[in-house]
């Protein structure tokens, strides 16, 4: 079973710290920091019998039209882990109440395909050029 444990804002800072930065997931490219992949959202470790599986940050984001559930940060713990079956669903699920979509960021093409499968599409392209 899927458990979801709160953390404080010192905790969620220690544990994201290391995609900061990291080319494979800083989808900002170095131009935000720790605060910034928070932003309104809220950290939670993800654990089952088996112990911590992953971090992550999210936030129910009220637009003109709906909430959608925007999961900001996603850090996988355990190696053995594979976050978009065996995490994903209970995230929706346990997160989702009340919104009209999910939306991740990422710039992982394997990540993609694998969010593809679970349903997902490319809502947009996101351009930039460094000055």
């Amino acid at each position: 079973m899927i458990r979801f444990g709160r953390l404080n804002l010192e905790q969620a800072r220690v544990a994201i710290a290391p995609m900061v930065g990291n080319p494979k997931w800083d989808t900002s490219d170095g131009l935000i920091g720790v605060d910034g992949l928070l932003g309104g959202g809220v950290a939670f470790e993800v654990s089952d019998e088996g112990g911590p599986l992953a971090v992550i940050v999210v936030e129910q984001v009220q637009h003109e039209n709906g909430r959608e559930l925007e999961i900001r940060v996603a850090r996988q713990i355990a190696a053995n882990t594979d976050l978009t079956t065996q995490v994903l669903p209970e995230v929706e699920r346990f997160f989702g109440v009340g919104c009209k979509s999910v939306s991740v960021w990422t710039r992982r093409p394997g990540l993609m395909r694998k969010l593809a499968k679970a349903g997902y599409g490319q809502a947009a392209v996101l351009m930039r050029k460094g000055i």
